[in-house]
């Protein structure tokens, strides 16, 4: 009877490292499609960030000129209101 005590034993042992190895082996599954996904979204990010750049110099030169129009306007502004105002005074 103590043999086949311990063959049960050695069976449900057997049997439960068979399980924690499967289980091992999905989480490792499971790991390795985490890396694959984050490495994906890395490198979406760095191609959003590349686009974000690129947009953002398109758009500086154009702020650049609408700031010196809009200086231009003031001043132009500045110089027709300038005699308005000393008449008045």
């Amino acid at each position: 009877m103590n043999e086949e005590t311990e063959s049960v034993a050695t069976r449900l042992w057997r049997d439960r490292v068979q399980v924690r190895e499967q289980e091992r082996n999905e989480a490792l599954a499971r790991a390795r499609l985490a890396e694959e996904k984050l490495a994906l979204m890395v490198a979406e990010n760095e191609r959003l960030e590349t686009e974000i750049a690129r947009l953002r110099a398109l758009l500086a030169p154009d702020a650049g000129r609408a700031r010196a129009e809009t200086e231009a306007q003031m001043e132009a502004l500045r110089g027709a209101l300038l005699p308005l105002l000393s008449r008045a005074a």
